[in-house]
């Protein structure tokens, strides 16, 4: 669980979500961090623009010739970024003392296609598809490189654009293997030289498309004098032209390690849940003391539970400047209740972190939600730390509510919670405690070590 919570800028993802592919596209990642019976998703918030729509030009296929030098930063002689204004939008949607701004550098090209890249932190990086000189297309961040030669911490896409207005459609890969021995990465189709720092990007080529359009082939990861330093399964995704496709990233990574002689299948990711909105109940309205999401402190939201079609009930939220219909690509917020009958805690708490800005300072607000088992009898929730109690929202077995706001720190790949003994509590109607949860253990054993 540990590093599946690394602070990933691709866990950014707007509540209620913009669009039924962002929810799809957030799901797929909810459903990789999530451990119940109390449960910690660092997801981080961001605008829009960075919403991963990827868009590439189908020409010749390129690289650099270059192999991976782990001496030499990978930022020493690289030409400058295509598009400055991209590099500036990553570091006002990241965290900015850690966006290496003057170090961001064109990496890779395929035709008018390109890759940046901006160092992030002592060892992460960020990158930025470019076409035709614009970097507006969306952007993956990996806070820090731990083991490189195990790969870990490598990024790897397969991303498509659909024919439309008059433009073609196309379909790139690119990505970074962080071993400083790797000097290719073979997709069996595709057999690419690693530009300096271990990055690629490369144009699929048209006549490929119908051959590997929704299928998995075995991968090898190559140093030098032509030796194997890891095997794997390449997951192409769909063509842009294929029946069903939808365009933009690939819900899988184009790689991923297998053993030798895998049988290498595609991957289905799961299909998010249908949740019915014209079944919703109001459970109560929530004026916000901190930033939540797309809205502003002092705003009022308003939460609701409505069945999904897996049997759980979800909690749901709206709000001033809601996009879309009214219920439109809205996904939980938080909380989910399992079917009834189903095992459960007596408080079973979610937190969110979300990194904010105001008066030109960044930080960090933490949003705590769930559900109360009804077994339990409990008729009143508050969170205690120390001297402080921090009243919380509570209702239809729900609850929510937003802790202090925490300075930024050094990133050591968690957010930290505000400074205290965090608990929530909860009373029966006679106002005996019922049961308690502590934030504090339950943010520790579900963060990475240092």
């Amino acid at each position: 669980m540990s590093d599946e919570l690394t602070l990933l800028a691709e866990f950014r993802a707007d509540v209620p979500f913009a669009d039924a592919a962002t929810t799809a596209r957030i799901f797929r990642h909810a459903t990789l961090m999530r451990s119940r019976s109390g449960s910690v998703r660092a997801t981080l918030i961001h605008r829009n623009r960075l919403a991963l729509a990827l868009v590439v030009a189908a020409l010749a296929l390129a690289a650099a010739a270059v192999a991976a030098v782990k001496e030499v930063p990978w930022w020493q002689d690289g030409p400058p970024p295509v598009d400055p204004q991209a590099v500036a939008s990553v570091a006002a949607d990241n965290l900015p003392a850690n966006v290496d701004v003057a170090n961001a550098r064109t990496v890779a090209t395929a035709g008018d296609a390109a890759l940046v890249a901006v160092p992030l932190g002592k060892t992460g990086y960020c990158l930025i598809p470019a076409l035709g000189g614009r970097g507006n297309l969306g952007a993956q961040c990996q806070y820090q490189v731990r083991d490189p030669e195990q790969g870990d911490d490598d990024r790897s896409v397969s991303a498509t654009r659909r024919a439309a207005g008059g433009e073609p459609a196309h379909w790139i890969v690119y990505g970074r293997i962080t071993d400083p021995r790797a000097q290719k990465i073979d997709l069996g189709r595709l057999s690419l030289t690693l530009a300096p720092g271990g990055f690629f990007l490369a144009n699929v080529p048209e006549n490929e498309w119908p051959a590997v359009s929704g299928t998995a082939n075995p991968g090898e990861i190559i140093g030098s004098s032509a030796s194997i330093l890891r095997h794997g399964c390449v997951d192409w995704g769909l063509a842009p032209d294929a029946p069903g496709a939808a365009g933009g990233e690939s819900p899988e990574p184009l790689w991923r390690d297998a053993e030798a002689g895998a049988s290498c299948r595609t991957r289905q990711s799961p299909t998010p849940p249908t949740i019915d909105l014209a079944q919703a109940k109001k459970l109560f309205d929530v004026t916000l003391t901190e930033p939540y999401s797309i809205w502003k402190r002092g705003e009022t939201i308003s939460f609701e539970a409505a069945p999904a079609s897996d049997g759980t009930t979800c909690m749901v939220v709206t709000g001033p400047g809601s996009p879309g219909a009214p219920g439109s690509g809205r996904g939980c917020a938080g909380a989910r209740v399992p079917p009834s009958g189903t095992q459960r805690p007596p408080i079973d708490v979610a937190l969110d972190a979300q990194l904010a800005h105001g008066d030109g300072k960044a930080f960090y607000v933490w949003a705590v939600s769930g559900s109360v088992d009804p077994r339990r009898g409990i008729a009143k929730l508050e969170i205690r730390s120390d001297s402080t109690v921090t009243p919380v929202t509570f209702g239809g077995g729900f609850f929510f509510a937003q802790l202090p706001a925490t300075t930024t720190g050094p990133l050591k790949g968690t957010v930290p919670l505000p400074t205290g003994s965090w608990e929530v509590i909860g009373y029966d109607a006679a106002g005996k405690e019922s049961a308690r949860v502590g934030l504090v253990a339950l943010h520790r054993r579900a963060s990475p070590g240092p």
